[in-house]
């Protein structure tokens, strides 16, 4: 991975480098301010409010500690009233007292009840159950039933267990109670003995609303989206707190405290939110107080000093980014001009020159650039002349070894041949290709006038159009002025052969070329034109690029056949007239192909001017 990103640094621009390097120094400081304050920050916001709320839950369960411990008195009181007692006594001995046991007695029994109960709203019942499962309570009878087998209860066996000890028993539906409310209720209940010889005489149930418990919690200061729960030891629930729908509840909390350790402040994940997990279990009671408190609530302020803080490092960044990038393209825009510069001049462009703005070492690099670029196109030019003139001298060698009488009596002769045998297709070819020859090998200076060139043209078209009968259609527009206007020789014949080959040729319907020649602005300007196949934009841009790359260098990217005869003709114009002339070419798929050169009206004159620049250009 090391070495990945070393390379992807190395194989990177000088801009992106020196980009990099500035925003790293900048922000990996800012980052790591940012991350140092806003750790600290919370770790102490969330260390507060663990102690904070362990401060809380341990009043809570010194609240419930008192209220349990009431009501564990108040089932004791039974045993010091001797009415009460005998009454229980008197059951236990006789289990048909039921049937027997006077109004009065019950009364008795009632009104004790009552009376314990008296002043105690947190009290739902106060039941006392007899050994043979006859009830007394403080309540009125036609909520409650008279009697009931309750040995099936789960708190039943565990108070008879207990042996007189009081018994907390979580929450729970008395079956006892004839109400179809449903309501749940906490209760404290132990097993009455006799105190001296310690039989058995039946059991005192104190039945507790659970708005006992929002009572002892209302003074107490709650989170938003936070949970309360009260369990005992075997996590059976009491009492629980929801401050909100989504705020966790006693079965999710089951699921989610395996493996806390007890005691301890603990982040704990429910449900995809981060909780602060802060509990504290009372000695006394054997209750265990729960709080759950959502970190992001927790971490609010801690939040907004992120914000505020990654707002400031990211303004920071921003002015550094600012300065960096200035900076970066600043410092790389001279060594980029540079690098640009010299991939025109690799394609072949010996007229490219950097500017030069500093006199450092950049500056001094693209002064040297410049000078040797200068060079490299004398020495260009001054090669091309040279093969030029040694073409030329090699073509009138070959002209003057060709015995052009002898070409002219053989074609003549197949000429009189065809016209006797009736083929004059034949004849017709035969006659234009002797007057292309004619025009081709004829010693000139290389200079023709636009209407020898045009009849030359129109032979070359001759001889296509019987090859490729009505496929082909040619129509000519130039203007009278042009007409003795000379240009250098064959050049309009490889772009109608162009035309043929590439666009019309390969068409089954054949297709129709226009030659156009005018004057606009001192210049003469002669396009060719098709209704072709059209290029590409891809090959386009390629053969556009092809028209100023070197000969040489064509040839070693193993292009040399690409657009050669259209390459030959652009060098040829720009050597003679200067850049601002050559060919210029317009394609698009099935739309065709156009061709446009230009040359000066005052031909002579501007050839001769280029060449001496060309000579003198030392």
């Amino acid at each position: 991975m090391k070495r990945k990103v070393s390379a992807l640094f190395l194989q990177s621009t000088l801009r992106a480098k020196i980009l990099t390097l500035f925003l790293c120094l900048i922000a990996i400081p800012l980052s790591l301010q940012g991350i140092i304050t806003y750790s600290q920050f919370s770790a102490s916001t969330e260390s507060r409010t663990a102690e904070y709320t362990g401060q809380i839950v341990g009043q809570i369960n010194r609240n419930l500690e008192r209220n349990i411990r009431e009501m564990k008195r108040l089932s004791l009181m039974p045993l010091y009233d001797p009415e009460v007692l005998s009454i229980l006594k008197e059951i236990q001995t006789n289990t048909s007292a039921t049937s027997f046991l006077s109004m009065e007695k019950r009364e008795k029994m009632t009104l004790y009840i009552s009376s314990l109960s008296y002043s105690r709203p947190e009290v739902k019942g106060i039941q006392i159950i007899a050994g043979n499962g006859m009830i007394f309570s403080n309540l009125d009878p036609s909520i409650m039933k008279s009697k009931g087998d309750l040995a099936e209860e789960g708190w039943y066996s565990r108070v008879i267990r207990e042996q007189g000890a009081a018994v907390i028993i979580p929450q729970h539906r008395p079956v006892y109670y004839l109400d179809a409310s449903g309501e749940r209720y906490v209760s404290v209940a132990r097993l009455l003995r006799e105190p001296y010889t310690k039989v058995p005489l039946g059991i005192i149930k104190i039945d507790m609303k659970m708005d006992m418990f929002d009572q002892i919690l209302s003074d107490m200061p709650f989170t938003k989206d936070g949970s309360l729960i009260i369990v005992n030891e075997g996590n059976e629930l009491f009492y629980e707190k929801r401050e909100s729908e989504g705020s966790p509840g006693y079965r999710t909390l089951l699921q989610e405290t395996e493996g806390i350790n007890r005691g301890d402040a603990n982040q704990m994940m429910i449900q995809g939110q981060r909780y602060l997990f802060v509990d504290h279990q009372s000695r006394e009671t054997g209750l265990v107080v729960i709080s759950l408190i959502p970190l992001d609530i927790l971490l609010a302020e801690s939040n907004s000093l992120r914000s505020f803080t990654m707002l400031i490092a990211a303004m920071f960044l921003l002015v550094a980014g600012g300065l960096a990038i200035y900076f970066s393209y600043s410092l790389s825009k001279p060594l980029v001009q540079l690098k640009e510069k010299m991939l025109q001049v690799k394609r072949g462009n010996f007229h490219e020159r950097v500017p030069v703005e500093s006199q450092d070492e950049i500056g001094k690099l693209s002064e040297q650039f410049n000078q040797m670029v200068e060079e490299i196109n004398r020495l260009v030019n001054e090669v091309y002349l040279s093969s030029l003139r040694e073409r030329e001298a090699e073509l009138a060698a070959l002209q003057s070894q060709i015995n052009p009488h002898f070409i002219y009596n053989t074609l003549e002769s197949i000429n009189m041949m065809a016209i006797r045998s009736g083929n004059y297709d034949v004849s017709d070819m035969v006659s234009s290709l002797g007057k292309l020859m004619r025009y081709t090998v004829a010693r000139e200076d290389g200079h023709v006038t636009l209407t020898q060139e045009l009849a030359s043209l129109e032979s070359y078209v001759r001889i296509q159009k019987i090859r490729l009968g009505e496929r082909l259609q040619v129509f000519m527009d130039v203007e009278e002025s042009l007409s003795d206007q000379r240009i250098p020789k064959l050049l309009l014949q490889p772009l109608l052969e162009n035309a043929i080959a590439h666009g019309i040729e390969h068409q089954e319907q054949g297709g129709t070329i226009w030659l156009t020649a005018f004057c606009q602005e001192g210049v003469m300007q002669i396009s060719v034109r098709d209704n072709g196949k059209g290029m590409s934009e891809q090959s386009l841009s390629h053969l556009l690029t092809s028209l100023h790359t070197p000969m040489q260098q064509h040839e070693m990217t193993g292009n040399a056949h690409n657009g050669t005869a259209l390459r030959n003709i652009s060098q040829r114009l720009t050597l003679l007239f200067g850049e601002e002339y050559g060919l210029t070419i317009e394609s698009r798929p099935d739309q065709g192909t156009k061709i446009t050169m230009r040359i000066p009206l005052d031909f002579q004159k501007g050839e001769s001017r280029h060449v001496q620049s060309i000579a003198g250009g030392r």
